[in-house]
């Protein structure tokens, strides 16, 4: 049953991509399209591995299908369900350490102050994926994040200031000036 309702959702996801106006929801939709595309792989393994310790019942493979059938289950679990999904940019913190990874580079660095920072994209962005997300959230269990990750206070207030369409010099040229 589950494999039905995420292959639906990801048709819905794919019809949808259609009506995109921006790179950003492009992106996200791509992204999205190929991760259910991945959980309905994920499920026909369980299936089969379902099928399989049925089909073993009463014989000596009977221990090997329930641990196949356990590690589907498991790496299901462990892989969709436990951490949000990111769809556009990721972000692991170790707070124990207080280190981030920077995707970016692929290293480990201490973590100063709130870096990384993680900015939501707005829903309007999106060209009504939330939606489809929500009802992915509902039907799967699993979590999704669409977030931008800036590694640094500058590279996000930069984006801050072109996401509201304005220029730090128009707004405070005259006080930069007086100063």
């Amino acid at each position: 049953m589950l494999i039905a309702q995420l292959s639906g959702l990801r048709i819905n996801v794919l019809a949808n991509r259609l009506g995109c106006d921006s790179g950003v929801a492009l992106t996200v939709h791509d992204t999205l399209a190929a991760k259910l595309a991945k959980m309905i792989a994920a499920q026909r393994r369980i299936l089969a591995a379902d099928r399989a310790r049925v089909a073993a019942r009463g014989t000596q493979d009977e221990e090997d299908a329930f641990f196949d059938l356990h590690h589907y289950q498991t790496a299901f679990y462990e892989t969709w369900l436990i951490e949000p999904i990111a769809l556009l940019d990721d972000y692991l913190v170790d707070d124990l350490t207080n280190e981030y990874f920077h995707f970016y580079i692929g290293e480990w660095r201490h973590r100063d102050g709130e870096v990384p920072i993680a900015v939501p994209v707005p829903a309007e962005r999106l060209c009504g994926l939330d939606t489809i997300i929500t009802e992915i959230e509902d039907v799967t269990g699993a979590r999704f994040s669409v977030e931008n990750v800036y590694y640094s206070e500058a590279e996000a207030e930069a984006a801050w200031w072109q996401s509201v369409g304005m220029d730090p010099e128009t707004v405070f040229g005259d006080e930069v000036g007086r100063l």
